[in-house]
């Protein structure tokens, strides 16, 4: 137990004018400390007092697309592998050709992913798993429970002729051999004649689009405001239900997720691949927040 603070009498011959004044400035610290209000003690130990109100608002602007991104593959399937890949890519030049023609440039195009894959009969696995053993097949209870160690084969062993003979069986019956592609059309007025020319040339897979405005960013912005304001005007009225006011705001959040922006398209494109008539529509650009209001007047009455 530490020992009590005894300080000496000012009038101590022991005690200067000096060390007075410092038994006073100690006596005084000690006083503040014990008379904190309870509330400091309280944020002290990080217990937040205030009232608070959270709301979530949404808000959306519609624009019309002035450029679109269009996703596609071509695919050729041959008997020989070389014979699928030169075709595929005597395919992609036609494409690529017509489409610097109609004045997209280099820059607006883009190769995604190239494929090539081995095509095998139905029901017929293309691969065989790495194997470093080769466990028996259990005939009955007795080799599941018994002590019976089942059989190994080691790692560099031949494959038995019954494996050899099924991997000869598991042969290919042709190739795969595909390209995705990614294009910018900034003319939005040209594109269905640019949709349907790829078509003609050898484009047989549509894997997205996405309608896009040059002033996308502007427009993106004020839905954002407009959400804040939803925000506002969403705790003004709650807080007034409550019998209560809006202090002031203590953070701001903004909760918009992005998504794929190909990712529901191909039940469109599915509908068009005739070529038929594409409307561009309006785009919905969306902006989400979420807002923590401190409330004031907040006592209620029984």
């Amino acid at each position: 137990m530490r020992a009590p603070l005894v300080l000496p009498h000012p009038r101590s011959p022991r005690m200067s004018i000096r060390n007075v004044w410092k038994s006073r400035v100690i006596i005084a610290a000690i006083t503040a400390t014990t008379a904190l209000p309870l509330t400091h003690c309280i944020a002290d130990e990080g217990i937040d007092t205030r009232s608070k109100l959270t709301v979530h608002a949404t808000a959306d602007t519609k624009v019309a697309p002035d450029s679109v991104t269009l996703r596609f593959a071509i695919e050729s399937r041959e008997e020989e592998v070389t014979d699928a890949a030169r075709r595929t890519s005597e395919q992609v030049n036609r494409v690529v050709q017509f489409l610097k023609s109609r004045g997209i440039e280099a820059k607006d195009i883009r190769t995604e992913s190239i494929v090539l894959s081995p095509i095998y009969p139905k029901g017929q696995k293309g691969q065989y798993a790495k194997q470093t053993y080769a466990v028996q097949q259990s005939q009955g209870l007795d080799d599941l429970f018994g002590d019976s160690t089942p059989q190994q084969v080691a790692p560099n062993q031949a494959p038995t002729s019954n494996i050899r003979d099924q991997l000869q069986k598991n042969q290919p019956i042709g190739y795969s051999a595909s390209r995705q592609l990614t294009i910018m059309v900034r003319d939005i007025k040209q594109f269905e004649t640019v949709y349907t020319g790829i078509l003609e040339r050898g484009v047989n897979s549509i894997a997205g689009i996405q309608w896009m405005n040059s002033d996308q960013i502007q427009h993106r912005r004020a839905a954002r405001i407009k959400a804040i304001a939803a925000a506002r005007e969403k705790a003004s009225d709650m807080a007034g239900a409550l019998d209560a006011k809006v202090a002031r705001v203590l953070s701001v959040q903004e909760t918009s997720r992005g998504s794929d922006p190909f990712s529901t398209s191909m039940q469109l494109f599915g509908s068009e691949s005739s070529g038929g008539s594409i409307e561009a529509g309006l785009m919905t650009l969306s902006a989400s927040v979420q807002v923590v209001f401190e409330l004031s007047d907040t006592e209620f009455e029984n």
